[in-house]
């Protein structure tokens, strides 16, 4: 009996195609320079090192909904206290990969968005990214003829398309920073809606992709040379599509608590997007809680994430159950300015194959996964940094047809269960040309079940 493809072509593109989206729109969801013009400040008053990831400073800024402002003019009245231009920025980013296994890709520009953003009220503030994308996949028809070409994304040939979005209350009661949020986002989960570290809680802000635990596993995905995008060219190999959905799509509202020894912050969302109404979707829960002390001269942050219950989509229900630890440490040893982040995450398996874990559609085993990254800035804008990561993924496959997946959905019929284990060992630089420019090296070494190599060069830009 030929093993056949566990998803469908339509099935297939549908995750070749939003994981290519999801993966240029998270390399371009970083820095912002929209909020460096509100607040009059150079982008390294907000970042550790360098971009994306976020210093004390910037965590306040965040943490407090995108209201600060510095000397830009406002308009006010009547409640409104907004600045009198609209801040806007683009980020975009530029690339040479070079692999063991498939020919060097170039991206001129890899990944390029716009985005708009900042203070709408004193108390409130937004975020907006439009990603201008589009997609290649090859594919195979029913018939096993091969096929080749574009696939635009659902909704049409539209360049730009809403990759996420979100709106912040936040008001000080007795020295304590109390938010309401509201968020949609094709590519960040419900992380999105509110995070402060730089661990890969969240998948934008972490200093060099691929040094996560969250991301190793998918409850995020990431651009480049990762063990996610190695376990996905693992799989195309074999002759087998993996079964992966990304975290990425999540619609919600949150609450948040948060002052300079903690943060807690509570999401109800279901893991879709779109723009129109969602029926009666039902909701899962999303928990996030922080430590962040100051110790010894070190900025510090130890905290979980708690992904529980599940929602329906029409017919299809799913399962959202996910756990991740992490930790990190910035400060200085002697002179040099050091961070240290680090984090453990798994999924446990689905239940069934009619109702699957929106972060794990293996019946077969769990997903786990430990990184862990050291970046040191050796001379003035000069880094350079070591990581670490370790998973082990879990996919099914199915020994002959298959039945309708419900929109990703419940699958019927008899699976096998596999595991692939991988490490990815890395070392890199960035260099800051200028606060809104950094030139990236990273050199990725893949063990484990993985024999794979990878040299990437990036210049990532924002204005």
């Amino acid at each position: 009996m030929r093993i056949m493809r566990l998803l469908s072509i339509k099935a297939f593109s549908f995750l070749a195609v939003s994981t290519v989206l999801f993966t240029a729109a998270m390399e371009s969801a970083q820095a912002v320079p929209a909020f460096a013009r509100q607040v009059g400040q150079p982008c390294t008053a907000c970042h550790y090192q360098h971009f994306p990831t976020l210093n004390g400073f910037g965590r306040m800024f965040k943490s407090q909904g995108y209201t600060m402002v510095g000397t830009q003019e406002l308009v006010e009245g009547d409640g409104a206290s907004l600045p009198s231009v609209l801040n806007a920025a683009m980020v975009g980013t530029l690339s040479l990969e070079d692999t063991n296994k498939k020919a060097k890709s170039i991206g001129f520009p890899r990944s390029l968005s716009l985005y708009y953003g900042g203070r709408v009220t004193a108390n409130s503030g937004f975020l907006m990214e439009i990603p201008f994308e589009k997609a290649e996949v090859a594919g195979e028809t029913a018939s096993g003829e091969e096929v080749e070409g574009e696939v635009h994304p659902e909704g049409g040939p539209s360049l730009a398309q809403l990759g996420s979005i979100k709106w912040n209350y936040v008001q000080d009661l007795m020295g304590y920073n109390v938010g309401l949020n509201a968020y949609s986002s094709a590519m960040a989960g419900p992380a999105y809606g509110y995070e402060l570290l730089s661990t890969g809680a969240m998948g934008m802000n972490v200093p060099v992709t691929g040094a996560n635990a969250m991301g190793a596993i998918g409850l995020h995905m990431e651009h480049g040379a990762t063990l996610m995008s190695a376990f996905m060219d693992n799989m195309a190999g074999s002759g087998m599509s993996m079964i992966m959905n990304m975290a990425g799509k999540a619609t919600g509202v949150g609450a948040s608590v948060q002052n300079s020894d903690f943060y807690v912050y509570y999401s109800a969302y279901f893991g879709a997007q779109a723009m129109d109404t969602v029926s009666d979707p039902g909701f899962a829960h999303y928990l996030r809680a922080v430590w962040t002390p100051m110790l010894a001269g070190w900025d510090m942050g130890v905290g979980t994430q708690l992904y529980r219950g599940g929602w329906s989509i029409g017919a299809t229900e799913y399962d959202a159950v996910a756990t991740a630890f992490d930790f990190q440490a910035q400060g200085q040893v002697g002179e040099i300015p050091v961070g240290i982040y680090a984090s453990y995450a798994t999924a446990p398996k689905s239940s069934s194959a009619d109702k699957l874990n929106w972060y794990n559609f293996s019946t077969g085993g769990d997903n786990k996964a430990f990184g862990v990254l050291v970046e040191a800035e050796v001379m003035h804008k000069l880094s350079v940094n070591f990581g670490y990561t370790s998973a082990t993924y879990w996919m099914d496959m199915k020994m002959s047809g298959m039945s309708g997946m419900g929109g990703m959905g419940g699958m019927s019929g008899g699976l096998s269960s596999s595991s692939t284990d991988g490490t990815l060992t890395q070392v890199g630089a960035d260099y800051l040309l200028a606060p809104n420019k950094r030139l990236g090296f990273k050199l990725a070494s893949f063990g484990g079940d993985l024999d794979e190599t990878a040299t990437v060069i990036e210049l990532m830009a924002g204005f």
